[in-house]
């Protein structure tokens, strides 16, 4: 359902709660493989390297529930 403002409303929460959170993750939903596609990319950012998240996106999934 294109033009119903989804993104503009996530965009909005994204601004409005970004000091009450350490990390803001896009994942790009679009199919599975892009699902996979953006977990493996959170798995390259500084934090998850300093917690050897070993780049799985079930290591990714469980490293971001326990932030």
């Amino acid at each position: 359902l294109g033009g119903m403002g989804k993104t503009e409303i996530a965009l909005k929460f994204a601004e409005n709660v970004s000091s009450q959170y350490e990390h803001v993750f896009w994942v790009d939903a679009t199919n599975e493989d892009t699902i996979t596609a953006s977990l493996k990319a959170i798995s390259s950012i500084p934090d998850a390297k300093k917690a050897e998240v070993d780049g799985t996106p079930e290591a990714v999934l469980y490293w971001i529930t326990f932030l």
